[in-house]
């Protein structure tokens, strides 16, 4: 895998994590307690043996170069390897300008001295894991130009809303592709992660250029599907597309369920994170806690139940919990009762004593508010 790029791509305008998003980029929201986005693509390259990696980000970049900083944690720190951040250096007009093709143009300069061979692009935004070396070699088996990872789903009507579906013909060669609207039971999900040459790559880049200057990549490969000959690979595992708060919700709330986990997260292929010191949690004699996820530095004295709670977290007494995602640091007050809550780092729950959402349209609570 040393002849290989790692990209680690920006999302488009369909993935709209309304709230969250608000303070940091995508790839830098906070999951499961502990994690961020960018950990698991970031670690699926890592793990494959790819030590070259680009991480394209589309705006504040800040949260994104402190997390990932040199890439030590994600053990790319060596010799051979190389992480650069990468974003746009010409000023957007109008957001419909911001594309990856605009941002790999600016940074063209880059791909174009890379010495390797293939590139590997995948988002942030999509939670799963995968080996891309095995995606390398059936690429390679197929004498594909253009491999595309997806999930096939019979989730599609509730979940993948906006994201890219294909169709396939017997010889899992992508003959269309268009946008899932929720019509349809079962689809193929794109996971917008491509192999290809970087050659093609290049060349790919150029012609999106000159067809329209609000192309994204998938644009142009879609619009060649006739030309080039791709060819579709099937992820298997669990997958969460992390495009609407409600998906967010689901991905973490699912993931409390220890059979669910293991299907992610495995021993043999882990997923890195950068990590923080902080003491062991500590739980009050009346602590409840059931079937959640907690991380280190909270203060438990109330009940928790189908819940994620991230590092520093105080729940007081009598206060219940239920099916609900604390971000680092948030104090819930005495007696207080969510259900169905995602609470931004550093906010207060304190005189509001009942916040109770739905599953998939929860109540947002934002960063460093007090309620």
């Amino acid at each position: 895998m040393n002849q290989v790029l790692g990209i680690i791509n920006f999302e488009d305008a369909t993935v709209d994590v309304t709230g969250l998003a608000n303070y940091r980029p995508v790839p830098s929201l906070t999951f499961m307690g502990r994690y961020r986005l960018i950990d698991f693509v970031m670690s699926n390259f890592t793990n494959s043996g790819i030590s070259n990696v680009q991480v394209y980000v589309k705006n504040k970049p800040r949260s994104v170069y402190e997390h990932v900083g040199t890439g030590r944690h994600y053990n790319i720190n060596s010799k051979q390897g190389k992480l650069r951040i990468m974003h746009g250096e010409e000023p957007i007009q109008s957001e419909i300008y911001n594309t990856d093709i605009n941002a790999f143009n600016s940074n063209i300069q880059f791909l174009e001295e890379a010495k390797s061979k293939y590139v590997i692009i995948a988002p942030s935004y999509m939670v799963y894991t995968i080996d891309f070396s095995t995606v390398l070699a059936a690429h390679k088996v197929n004498k594909a130009d253009i491999t595309i990872v997806y999930k096939p789903t019979d989730m599609a009507k509730e979940s993948f809303i906006g994201c890219t579906v294909l169709s396939l013909d017997k010889e899992k060669r992508v003959i269309a592709s268009e946008i899932n609207l929720g019509k349809n039971k079962s689809r193929n999900i794109s996971l917008e992660a491509y192999v290809m040459s970087r050659e093609l790559f290049l060349e790919l880049i150029g012609l999106a250029n000159k067809t329209s200057s609000v192309y994204w990549l998938k644009d142009i490969i879609r619009d060649n599907y006739d030309r080039f000959v791709v060819k579709g690979f099937m992820v298997r595992g669990l997958v969460y597309s992390i495009n609407t708060l409600g998906e967010y919700q689901r991905a973490n709330l699912e993931l409390t369920n220890y059979a669910n986990a293991k299907q992610l997260f495995d021993p043999m292929w882990p997923i890195m994170t950068r990590t923080s010191d902080s003491p062991p949690t500590h739980y009050g004699e009346d602590a409840v806690v059931v079937n959640s996820s907690i991380s280190n530095g909270c203060k438990i004295e109330g009940t928790v139940i189908n819940s994620v709670i991230g590092r520093g977290v105080v729940i007081k007494p009598g206060a219940v919990v239920i099916n609900s995602i604390l971000l680092p640091n948030v104090i819930v007050g005495t007696d207080s009762h969510l259900e169905y809550v995602i609470v931004d780092k550093n906010s207060k729950v304190l005189e509001v004593k009942e916040l109770k959402g739905e599953f998939r349209q929860p109540i947002y609570v934002k960063r460093r508010d007090r309620i």
